[in-house]
């Protein structure tokens, strides 16, 4: 009997037993590891079909040995992703304490963002995602066991390959006093260990100078951001040769980071290492970097379907379009969940000796760093600053905002259906300001985004070459 196998699937809650089960599963062998995800695939299963009507209803002609027998039996369920999951929300739920109204309320009302949903001790979040559309998920004590033992295996395996110099000091760069998983998980960390270092104060969106003071002043050794806000502290130290802050590693979180920015970082940050954290709000962490550099899948979490334009499993190193179901998620199962990312599994092992599968190759989104001008030339505008701003303009359901060149920004925006008038004008003033005196911002109010040819419908996109501009203001 496996003892520890069957303690989780009974519901254990500890942060500690997770871990010690996660730790356990690096060191099985590929069968036993894949005998384990059937075990726990069979309990989610079983778990959905009893407790969500959702899922009830798309299990009802699917045996669940069929399923797991059958990879032409599995192919025949039906994908999920937020949109899916928002319009089936009261369906997919499998606790009646929850509606979607009431969650709905909660992360709008911004002033909440500190307290509890309800009085419970749910974790209620929301995210727009690199994709655009916005996702209400929502986490009970167990769940939030697994997310946090996931990350400090994470961190186990940077702990392997940095050598910290007195207490361990990390930070993050991200959108703080909102309601997203990064701030609500990290929030009450003790603040001399940990710092969140915001993208926007009152408003306005902070400098990559004052960012440069709060790190040279915290000296974080460890610190999490996105790609874009990385590349924009490389640009910093590139031009500031003697900023102060050196970090032993640089946790590149929420999209693939371009080669070229590892590369001036690396060179930049002398003797840091980078990692990777892979993940998303919708279905947990995915992957991680390992201190040998490799990042691992955590199969022993998931099951991972890697899939080509015609939703068939693509051949062993192949690129395709990556589908998850989660074995921990109960209070929304997530089965057959789109991404929307690009992913190659190699078939090569890892010399640190984990069993979990390899990342060949990761291609996530575009890059999402803006830029304005400034009296230095080119100034550069992370993501998140957005991304906070639009929850703080009332009246908006959705944007997209395109910068075409250096000084054309257009953004299009869908209205609640009760939007005040005058939505367009309170748009334009709020991002004007950002990218400086001489930008056009051309704010489109629309009845629905429409995606592109890519089919990739960011929120954030830049179209033009920021290495161009600079050569062309010489």
């Amino acid at each position: 009997m496996d003892v520890i196998r069957d303690r989780m699937i009974a519901g254990q809650s500890s942060i500690l037993g997770v871990y010690n089960f996660l730790e356990e599963n690096e060191s099985l062998s590929a069968e036993q590891l894949a005998a384990r995800g059937r075990h726990l695939m069979r309990a989610q299963l079983e778990f959905a079909r009893q407790e969500s009507p959702y899922f009830a209803n798309v299990l009802r002609h699917h045996p669940t040995d069929d399923l797991l027998n059958s990879p032409e039996r599995w192919a025949d369920l039906p994908f999920m992703d937020k949109s899916v999951l928002l319009k089936n929300f009261d369906m997919v739920r499998t606790r009646t304490d929850i509606s979607f109204p009431h969650v709905a309320q909660y992360l709008s009302d911004r002033s909440l963002v500190d307290e509890p949903f309800n009085g419970s001790d749910l974790l209620v979040v929301s995210t727009a995602g690199t994709s655009g559309k916005p996702g209400y998920f929502v986490y009970d004590p167990r769940e939030q066991a697994h997310i946090r033992a996931q990350y400090f295996r994470f961190m186990r395996a940077i702990l392997a390959g940095i050598k910290p110099q007195g207490p361990l000091r990390s930070a993050a760069i991200i959108v703080t006093g909102a309601h997203m998983i990064g701030y609500k998980m990290q929030q009450h960390l003790p603040p001399e260990f940990f710092r969140m270092i915001p993208v926007l104060r009152e408003g306005r969106a902070v400098t990559v100078e004052e960012t440069a003071a709060e790190l040279a002043d915290f000296n974080p050794q460890v610190l999490t951001c996105f790609g874009s806000t990385l590349r924009m502290l490389t640009e910093y130290k590139e031009a500031n040769p003697d900023f102060s802050w050196r970090p032993l590693a640089l946790i590149n979180t929420g999209a693939t980071l371009e080669r070229d920015v590892q590369r001036r970082a690396l060179a930049a940050f002398e003797g840091v290492r980078i990692f990777d954290l892979y993940g998303s709000t919708d279905t947990g962490y995915i992957g991680w970097t390992c201190e040998q550099g490799s990042m691992h899948l955590n199969t022993d979490c998931m099951r991972i379907e890697i899939l080509d334009e015609d939703n068939r499993p693509v051949a062993d190193g192949e690129f395709g379009s990556i589908v998850i179901s989660t074995y921990w998620h109960r209070t929304l199962p997530i089965i057959r969940y789109r991404l929307g990312d690009l992913m190659s599994v190699s078939t090569d092992g890892c010399a640190c000796g984990r069993s979990l599968p390899v990342v060949k190759e990761l291609l996530g989104r575009e890059n999402t760093l803006l830029y304005r001008r400034a009296e230095t030339g080119v100034a550069p505008v992370p993501q998140g600053v957005f991304m906070e701003m639009f929850e703080t303009i009332s009246g908006v359901r959705r944007f997209r905002l395109v910068q075409e060149t250096l000084d054309r920004v257009t953004v299009s925006v869908v209205p609640l259906p009760d939007s005040a008038p005058g939505l367009a004008e309170r748009v334009a003033e709020r991002v004007t300001p950002v990218f400086g005196e001489g930008a056009s911002v051309d704010v489109r109010i629309v009845d629905a985004l429409v995606p592109p040819a890519s089919g990739k419908l960011l929120p954030v996109e830049r179209l033009f070459d920021p290495a161009a501009e600079r050569a062309g203001l010489r």
